[in-house]
């Protein structure tokens, strides 16, 4: 399995943990495994822009973290990543 869905297992096991964490899998084997095949993604998946995009930001000292559709401040303040993103675009 891993052999021949070796590029999707991170995103497997991604899956898997997000979906422990939300309390939906009884069978953590069989969705690690359907996963792989399929390579279906977590749904908290960020991209590489967004990802590129939060790291200039967090280098400038503007934020701090970046969770569940949230971004965070060196302030505490919690902003929405659409919100950052028209503030402070690239």
């Amino acid at each position: 399995m891993i052999k021949k869905h070796g590029e999707n297992v991170q995103d497997a096991i991604a899956r898997v943990k997000e979906a422990i964490n939300e309390g939906w899998c009884n069978n953590p084997t069989g969705l690690f495994i359907n996963s792989c095949k399929s390579g279906e993604k977590p749904k908290n998946t960020v991209d590489a822009g967004v990802k590129a995009w939060f790291e200039s930001l967090r280098r400038e000292r503007i934020v701090i973290a970046m969770s569940a559709g949230f971004v965070y401040t060196v302030d505490g303040e919690a902003v929405e990543i659409g919100e950052m993103m028209r503030q402070y675009p690239n």
